[in-house]
């Protein structure tokens, strides 16, 4: 794919965006490109809520500091990875991208001395300045570009060996276009793997709460839904398809520091506390307590390949 090695000058190519999963204002754009040439033009942004600021850190910095999914989640990702970077040049897409902590998580582990040239697509142009800053302590056997952009405005005539999609916050009517674009986006051996929640403690939550605050048409997605499109999209492309988890363990501060026990409620309710009715509130806390504090996670991951033989589900 024949991409620089982008080092402190890493190169950032914005783009304009549609309000989609990080809706934000685009007014300017920031680049460094490889004669270190900087120009600089300003953003205004509303990152998703779970990236918004409390005291300092993010609801889901706060999150993170209670919880060891990351860790957990990275390591199986990371076991997938290894597998499946087998050569040089490896063509890498990673739908979404965030803060890039949890991809150099998995590929530090993965332990791949490969070379492997990635795109990262994000659409908020906040977390796109933490994700520059990430990416240079990617391995250095990794060489990157940086797309500013939702994955709907995404256009390339690169095809990739590798497409990670982690925990994307599209509404379910939409996957099926979205993975098949992903798909088309894959060389023709190559694997797309997608990673959402189990149908865990935290599924469970979400369900009822946010129900009640939102309406009872609000959905929480697992990666039993996704298995359900996966298998309508086989039906006219042949696939096969392996499953994998990780479980991990979150432990709610609620006697230790409650105010980061609630910001932990915030980042999965996406609602301020102060702005839940009161009946609601002793409803969660209730819930909480009855789990003593603890919340059993797990992660789903689907490896999903194209093949000419008939589908293919190893569970």
């Amino acid at each position: 794919m024949g991409f620089e090695r982008l080092n402190l000058d890493r190169f950032i190519r914005g783009a304009p965006l549609a309000t989609v999963a990080h809706p934000f204002l685009l007014s300017h754009v920031f680049s460094i490109d490889a004669s270190r040439r900087k120009e600089f033009r300003t953003m205004v942004n509303q990152v998703g809520f779970e990236y918004l600021e409390n005291q300092g850190e993010s609801v889901f910095e706060t999150f993170l500091r209670y919880t060891n999914e990351k860790e957990k989640s990275s390591a199986v990702l990371a076991g997938i990875l290894r597998s499946l970077i087998n050569r040089d040049g490896i063509g890498f897409l990673d739908v979404g991208s965030g803060t890039g902590e949890y991809l150099k998580l998995a590929l530090n582990q993965s332990r791949s001395h490969k070379k492997i040239c990635g795109t990262l697509l994000e659409p908020s142009g906040d977390l796109v300045r933490r994700l520059r800053l990430t990416a240079v302590d990617l391995p250095d056997s990794v060489t990157v570009e940086i797309i500013n952009s939702t994955f709907d405005d995404f256009a390339t005539l690169n095809r990739f060996d590798i497409i990670l999609a982690s925990h994307l916050p599209f509404p379910r009517e939409v996957l099926p276009r979205v993975f098949r674009k992903m798909l088309d986006l894959l060389e023709s051996d190559g694997c797309l793997i997608v990673v959402l929640r189990e149908k865990d403690d935290v599924h469970e939550f979400r369900m009822t709460f946010k129900t009640r605050l939102m309406g009872q048409a609000y959905q929480s997605l697992a990666i039993d839904d996704v298995i359900q499109v996966f298998d309508e999209i086989a039906k006219a492309r042949p696939l096969r398809i392996s499953r994998h988890r990780a479980d991990s363990e979150l432990r709610f501060p609620l006697a230790d520091n409650s105010r980061d026990a609630i910001s932990i409620i915030e980042f999965f309710l996406n609602k301020k506390w102060e702005e839940f009715p009161a009946d609601i509130r002793d409803a969660v806390l209730n819930h909480i307590s009855r789990k003593k504090g603890i919340f059993h996670q797990t992660d789903g991951f689907l490896v999903v390949k194209q093949v000419k033989s008939p589908n293919q589900f190893v569970p």
